[in-house]
């Protein structure tokens, strides 16, 4: 059987919020409301839906959602990111802020919703079959 993500429920505190920063940073269409969820479609048609009253705002776990992009795609979240001063790491442990990764030979950078409940990581190359050390070398580019 063919197993296709369709869609995931990702619970923050400001749903509308929270898929529209989202949409914004990818360029997507914009986000539209389905009943009590609020729904981004990435370019591959899976549907994430921000849910804002399912979990107590204080009993929120992270979530974590990580975008393969184009190295132009990323220049243009990275510009959207600084130009808006939000902060952002080259790790998911968020030590190393206003850096990107260059792992696996790409870029990426991870940053938060605006509720501070949801990671956004961007790379411009998948993970390999074999996890890698992170990179240690600081990089602005």
């Amino acid at each position: 059987m063919a197993n296709e993500l369709n869609h995931i429920i990702v619970h923050c505190k400001d749903r509308r919020r929270t898929a529209a920063f989202l949409a914004d940073l990818m360029d997507a269409p914009a986000p539209v409301d389905w009943a009590r969820f609020t729904q981004v479609t990435t370019s591959n048609s899976v549907g994430i839906d921000f849910a804002d009253d399912l979990v107590p705002a204080d009993a929120i776990n992270i979530s974590h959602l990580a975008f393969l992009v184009t190295d132009g795609e990323f220049d243009t979240v990275l510009t959207k990111v600084t130009d808006a001063r939000i902060p952002y790491w080259a790790d998911p442990a968020m030590s190393r802020a206003g850096e990107i990764n260059h792992d696996y030979d790409g870029r990426g950078l991870y940053l938060l919703d605006p509720g501070a409940t949801v990671s956004i990581e961007f790379i411009t190359t998948p993970y390999g079959d074999v996890p890698q050390p992170r990179t240690t070398v600081p990089s602005a580019t």
